[in-house]
């Protein structure tokens, strides 16, 4: 018998090289999968990280710091996931990410084992850029190229994106007929299809989410020309997938001061925060904001030492 676990995390962020850094988890999931099937035994763990979460790692995958307030601590629910990857062979896409910072946790708690002694890690990018020569290896285009459903992946998350890559890696190396790498041409006989019944679950999406996300569209949407203006008229900036965000392109004038052009862009994005969002929903925004900076100045106190 052979057991596999597909396992990804979600953190509160990383550092600029990359490396956990100060940073730490906040979810972890798994799937198991025995005798290349997915048996439907699956973990996920979220953790309280004692930091704030980066607004830029809040924007993937959408966990707030009041969401995880009241969850355990990393070291309370380790033994859950120590026993559920110990023995298997591991599979993470960039297990470098994954691994340091699950071996960071270990170091922590004062535990003697990294997770390549618990179990034997694969890392699927590594798989994956040698069975996919000339194609992106991220989970989504991995999902185009073997024709794997992705369609509730609105925001990332650890258990979501373990189940993906679950189906990603079978998918992957079904049918292969050698797993010799020094061979010329990998040749597969068969497509691997879905077990009937397994469904991937729709991720909730909070209203603050929801907010958050259409306020960063907004943003994004400002400095996007959908329409070129016919002679005397302004160019049209929004969104390639729904008029909504429709508006006036907004350049910067020769003589125009930084300051007023923003100043220009901040009024209109007001403008549009009004017609598109319900005053309920810009009651929540604003309040996801506070939350958001409230957050970083309390991280900046701590790294700063501004208080004590």
């Amino acid at each position: 018998m052979k057991r596999q676990v597909a396992l990804d995390t979600e953190t509160t962020g990383k550092s600029d090289d990359g490396t956990p850094g100060e940073h730490r988890i906040i979810e972890v999931g798994c799937v198991e999968i025995i005798d290349r099937k997915v048996t439907g035994r699956t973990l996920q763990l979220y953790v309280n990280p004692e930091r704030p979460v980066d607004q830029e790692a809040f924007k993937v995958h959408g966990i707030s710091n009041e969401f995880l307030k009241d969850k355990p601590k990393f070291e309370e629910v380790a033994h859950e996931l120590i026993d559920f990857i110990r023995g298997s062979e591991l599979l993470i896409h960039n297990a470098k990410f994954d691994v340091g910072f699950m071996d960071q946790e270990w170091l922590r708690m004062g535990l003697n084992e990294k997770t390549s002694d618990m179990a034997h890690v694969v890392d699927t990018v590594s798989l994956a850029m040698k069975l996919c020569p000339g194609h992106q290896v991220n989970l989504d285009n991995l999902c185009k190229l073997y024709d794997v459903d992705r369609s509730s992946r609105t925001l990332h998350g650890a258990l979501l994106d373990a189940q993906i890559l679950a189906e990603v890696y079978l998918a992957m190396t079904g049918g292969q007929e050698s797993l010799n790498f020094s061979e010329e041409k990998v040749v597969f006989n068969e497509k691997w299809v879905r077990p009937e019944g397994i469904k991937i679950p729709v991720m909730p999406l909070s209203e603050e989410c929801h907010v958050v996300h259409m306020e960063k569209m907004l943003s994004l949407a400002q400095s996007h020309m959908i329409r070129k203006g016919d002679e005397g008229q302004p160019s049209i900036a929004g969104s390639d997938w729904s008029d909504e965000f429709d508006m006036e392109l907004l350049v910067k004038g020769e003589d125009e001061k930084k300051g007023d052009f923003k100043k220009r862009l901040s009024e209109q994005k007001n403008m549009m925060l009004e017609k598109i969002f319900t005053p309920q929903q810009r009651e929540v925004l604003a309040e996801a904001k506070k939350k958001d900076n409230e957050a970083q100045e309390a991280w900046l106190d701590r790294v700063l030492g501004r208080k004590k």
